[in-house]
C-alpha cells in the first residue's frame, strides 16, 4: 500500500489539472524525499525516473517495501489523514516528482462540486485494490509473486524495457532471500519471460509474465 496509484485513477481530465496545479521537483539518486514520522503535507506524483519506499533498519539499511516508477503515487494515505509518515523514500534514481500539497487539492476541489466525492471513492478504490494484491499474493509461489512484482515495476513500459533494480531490491521486495530469489529468476530467465543483468532486469514478454502470474 505504499503506492496507492490514486492519481492515476482519476479521470483524465481531473488528473491533469491536478498536475498542472502541483510543483514540480528533481531529486538526486539517493536523495531522501521523505522520512518514517514526518507529518503528511503533501503527497507526490512521479513525473520520471524511481523512488524506493521502504524503512531504514537499526543497520542502516534500507528494508525495501516497494518501487515506483513513472505515473505511480506515494504518500496520500498520510496527507489525507494528517498522520506520521509510515515509511522512507528515497530517489532510486535521478527523479522528477511533483509535489501536491492542501493547496492544489483545494484550488481543485473548489473549481468544482463534484471533485471531493470523486477523490474519496477514487481513494477507497485504489486502497481496496491495494488489499485485494495483498491477499492474491498469499497463494502466489516466489517466482510468480516475483513476475508480479516486475510487471508491477515496469509498468506500461514495452518488451524490452530495463528494470533498474538489484538482486537484493528484488529480493527485499518480494520477502525472500537472495538465493530464493536467484532461483526465482532463473526460471523466468530459462522461460524467456526475463533476462537479468548487473543491477537491472530486462522485461522480454510482459504477455507471458501476466499469464504466469494468473497461472
Amino acid at each position: 500500500m505504499a503506492a496507492t496509484g490514486f492519481v492515476m485513477a482519476l479521470p483524465d481530465p481531473v488528473r491533469r489539472d491536478l498536475l498542472a496545479r502541483g510543483r514540480a521537483r528533481s531529486f538526486d539518486k539517493g536523495q531522501i524525499i521523505q522520512q518514517r514520522g514526518d507529518v503528511g503535507q503533501e503527497f507526490w506524483y512521479v513525473e520520471r525516473g524511481s523512488v524506493q519506499i521502504g524503512r531504514y533498519g537499526i543497520d542502516g539499511r534500507l528494508i525495501l517495501f516497494a518501487m515506483l516508477g513513472a505515473g505511480d503515487t506515494f504518500g496520500e494515505l498520510a496527507f489525507m489523514g494528517e498522520f506520521p509518515r509510515a515509511v522512507d523514500a528515497i530517489a532510486g534514481s535521478d527523479c522528477i516528482l511533483i509535489r501536491i500539497g492542501d493547496r492544489e487539492l483545494q484550488s481543485l476541489m473548489e473549481s468544482d462540486p463534484t471533485i471531493t466525492r470523486l477523490l474519496l471513492k477514487t481513494m477507497a478504490l485504489t486502497v481496496q485494490e491495494s488489499f485485494s494484491l495483498i491477499e492474491s499474493s498469499r497463494n502466489l509461489s516466489v517466482p510468480q509473486r516475483l513476475a508480479q512484482a516486475l510487471l508491477q515495476l515496469c509498468s506500461d513500459q514495452q518488451d524490452g524495457a530495463d528494470i533498474m533494480a538489484t538482486q537484493q531490491d528484488l529480493a527485499d521486495l518480494v520477502g525472500v532471500s537472495r538465493v530464493s530469489l536467484g532461483k526465482a529468476l532463473t526460471k523466468l530467465q530459462l522461460a524467456g519471460m526475463i533476462e537479468p543483468g548487473y543491477g537491472f532486469v530486462t522485461i522480454k514478454d510482459r504477455a507471458a509474465l501476466r499469464e504466469f502470474v494468473a497461472g
